[in-house]
């Protein structure tokens, strides 16, 4: 077979101790064809490695290839990461990064990798097996186990044979169907018919090894597929698409940030990415010299050395020296630190070898770090701002005495510059104002929130009357809340707000700070959210996610305890009753969820049956929201053995007790609170879905956005949803602007994982705990960075 020259944006590095020409075809990307077939102009793929130990089993390598482009850098370095937490270390694994392939005809695909599955058989010589996944998917569960499985003669196994979004090949037999150049000619279609032409070609693929997004079962599947676009976590095409949260973000974001806190990158200095030593000869240098501020930083800061990538010469501010350090030179473990080290012309690099380029200027660096870019177009880490930002900020992270600056450029000139001084923030713990509102649920989370930065806090009842928000809204937001007690200088650093009432309050604060203290909101609120420096939201609110707007499973909850007092005085009390014990937690109405005495008995009897049914008892207690009748028909509808107590009797209210005590927990749906808290506990967890009940306005409401395809979504020939399309990203614009959405709880039940009755209680939330716990943590860094991490200069 003829090959070409690797194509650098195509190809991967070894993390094996040695690299080289493949002795046999399961160890390399290509070999020789099979005696009689035709030439394929295939390009030569260099993989990503994952070595065996060292004295393991001489078994044939796992091989995975890859479909990827540029724009989804976060998704790969994921997809590897977590493939590396469940392998064999007794196997060896070679990813082939299909990224850029030459020749292809793009034109139609819905990704920019669509039709490179297809041509597999010849990237792979046409011998021995390979795996195929998108670059939208997580390993839970060892490949190897799929890679050993016996394919009865198919030649390829998939959830359907035009469902090949993960695959297990026979190479050799799906060579002349498969070819290169059928695969950059042909339409997937016509490709996919070309398959299923010759009778038992094909063969299924049990689903463990293919779940896509709401299919997941945790600890059964062994592969997620994010197939909603508009979902992934890593929001990977925000030009194309509007996020929302997806059910299993978690999972992912969890993995990244283990990634982000070991350090681990796809490529490492000692074997960057095999582009690398060319992008280095071919990397232009320029004449150079500091901006004014940051010369005057390095003055402040007693930069006495300074050292410069990408620039010939340098000039440095009076007293400095300088020295040139080549762009392949940061491979090299200094043996001597320069105060400050600046770069130019980074984006030069392959985008893959970035970060640990990123890193090294950091570890040569004692005190600042400047980068200059200009963005490229390619859709990858360097393309855009965001991606330079947050490439500084998670390696920063790592050396936290250093000061930094970027300064990117893009093509027509624009300039964008942001700055993190570290060193001058760490002495003065930043101050905080909450603003507490008229609902517990949220008071709660604001101050839980509050507690968990730990830095100097004050709570302010600063929220307008219903009147004077309604004044409010009708003027634009010009209604001083200045008679509100305790809204005046000294100004916090932050303020933390709920709902619509409190965020004109948050936004005079800023004012007034002279735009210094920054704004956090939780929730939702009615006015764009632009309009804050930070929103936390959780699914049953449908805000879309954005730059600003993070996305939680559930609401932030600190977890409930109880002393041991206390706990041996309930145990007590519930001692007649048979085990388990079931708590049944009542919430009430919460438009369009209507909990009414008809839907109170539907629950007593359903509840009573499951208690019934594991020969255990009820532990009831109702809520603020549960009105008396509901309550008195849940009472009377229920025949198992049972304990229960009514929120306002005047007796202790039991809540934090049964969340100690009981086995497993029956909540209704209608408050998230509720359900995150037993979320929390780990211990089984069924929800009663409250029936909805729409008025007409609510009622049209809902028939446009399924109309618009945001609710309720058909699905697409393979069984999911379809993809998000021009009317939902109107629809959303509208809500980012203020429109208020329909409350719906369905998506955050989806998200925690949790079971419904009748049925479920045998099971704890999909989503554990120490998920749960991770949200939380990834909500509280995401405030304090808003807070401590760089800020945007002046151009």
């Amino acid at each position: 077979m003829s090959s070409s020259q690797p194509v650098a944006s195509a190809v991967g590095t070894s993390f094996d101790t040695a690299r080289g020409p493949a002795a046999r075809p399961e160890d390399g990307a290509r070999a020789a064809p099979a005696s009689g077939a035709a030439a394929d102009p295939a390009p030569l793929i260099e993989p990503i490695v994952l070595a065996a130990r060292p004295g393991a089993p001489d078994r044939p390598a796992v091989r995975i290839f890859l479909g990827t482009e540029p724009a989804q850098y976060r998704a790969e370095r994921i997809f590897v990461f977590a493939l590396e937490q469940v392998r064999n270390p007794d196997r060896r694994y070679e990813i082939y990064r299909m990224s850029r392939l030459p020749a292809f005809d793009e034109k139609g695909w819905r990704t920019g990798f669509t039709n490179y599955r297809f041509a597999i058989p010849a990237l792979a010589g046409g011998h021995g097996r390979a795996i195929y996944n998108d670059v939208d998917q997580v390993w839970f569960g060892d490949p190897a186990e799929l890679f050993d499985q016996p394919m009865d003669g198919h030649g390829y196994l998939a959830l359907s044979p035009r469902d090949t979004a993960v695959m297990l090949i026979d190479c050799a037999r799906m060579l002349a169907c498969w070819s290169y150049d059928a695969a950059r000619r042909r339409s997937k279609k016509s490709l996919h018919a070309a398959a299923e032409a010759e009778p038992g070609r094909w063969g299924a693929l049990d689903p463990v090894w293919h779940a896509r997004d709401t299919e997941f079962v945790p600890g059964r599947s062994k592969l997620l597929h994010f197939t909603a676009l508009d979902a992934q976590p890593w929001q990977p095409l925000r030009d194309q698409y509007t996020y929302r949260i997806h059910p299993h973000a978690e999972r992912f974001l969890a993995l990244e940030h283990a990634a982000d806190v070991a350090g681990w990158e796809l490529y490492r200095a000692e074997r960057p990415s095999p582009g690398f030593t060319a992008a280095c000869e071919r990397a232009r240098e320029l004449d150079a010299a500091l901006p004014a501020d940051v010369a005057a930083l390095a003055r402040e800061l007693g930069v006495a050395s300074i050292g410069h990538v990408g620039a010939a010469t340098l000039a440095a501010p009076t007293g400095a020296s300088t020295r040139r350090i080549g762009l392949g030179e940061l491979r090299d473990i200094p043996t001597q630190r320069v105060h400050a080290v600046a770069a130019w012309g980074l984006e030069q690099a392959p985008p893959e070898d970035l970060p640990w380029l990123v890193d090294r200027l950091f570890a040569r660096a004692g005190k600042l770090v400047y980068v200059a870019a200009t963005l490229r177009r390619d859709g990858s880490i360097a393309s855009h701002v965001e991606g330079w930002r947050r490439l500084l900020r998670r390696v920063g992270a790592r050396y936290p005495d250093r000061c930094w600056q970027l300064d990117c450029r893009d093509a027509s000139g624009h300039l964008q510059r942001f700055r993190a001084d570290r060193a001058a923030r760490a002495s003065v713990a930043p101050t905080v104002w909450v603003l507490l509102g008229s609902h517990a649920g949220d008071n709660a989370q604001l101050v839980a929130i509050a507690d968990a930065l730990g830095w100097p806090c004050e709570t302010k009842k600063a929220v307008f009357s219903r009147t004077a928000y309604r004044v409010n809204a009708w003027l634009g937001g010009r209604l001083s809340p200045s008679r509100i007690a305790g809204l005046a200088a000294p100004w916090p650093d932050l303020v933390i707000s709920a709902g619509r009432r409190s965020a004109p309050v948050a936004r005079w604060i800023r004012a007034r700070s002279g735009g210094r203290a920054r704004i956090v909101n939780i929730g939702r609120s009615r006015v764009p959210l632009s309009r804050f420096d930070l929103v936390l939201t959780t699914p049953q609110y449908g805000v879309p996610l954005a730059e600003n707007v993070v996305g939680l499973p559930a609401p932030y909850v600190a977890p409930r305890g109880v002393d041991a007092a206390a706990r041996a005085r309930w145990t007590q009390r519930f001692a007649t009753l048979p085990r388990p014990w079931i708590a049944l937690l009542v919430g009430g109405s919460a438009t369009p969820y209507r909990l009414d005495p008809g839907a109170a008995a539907a629950l007593g009897r359903q509840a009573s049956e499951a208690a019934r049914a594991r020969g255990g008892s009820l532990l009831v207690t109702t809520s603020p929201r549960t009105s008396t009748d509901a309550a008195r028909a849940l009472l009377e509808a229920i025949d198992a053995p049972h304990w229960s107590h009514q929120f306002g009797a005047g007796d202790e209210n039991p809540y934090a007790a049964l969340l100690a005590l009981a086995d497993a927990f029956i909540v209704t749906g209608d408050s998230a609170t509720m359900l995150a808290e037993v979320s929390l506990t780990g211990r089984p967890v069924a929800v009663f879905p409250t029936p909805i009940r729409r008025s007409g306005k609510a009622r049209l409401r809902h028939a446009v956005e399924r109309w618009c395809g945001v609710v309720e979504r058909d699905a697409g020939d393979r069984g999911v949803e379809r993809q998000q399309g021009w009317r939902a990203r109107a629809y959303l614009a509208a809500v980012a602007a203020g429109l208020r959405r329909e409350r719906r709880f369905e998506p955050l039940h989806e998200a925690l994982g949790l079971s419904t009755l009748p049925g479920g209680l045998d099971a704890p939330p999909g989503l554990p705990p120490a998920l749960l716990e991770a949200a939380r943590a990834r909500a509280i860094r995401a405030i304090r960075e808003l807070v401590t991490a760089e800020r945007p200069l002046l151009p």
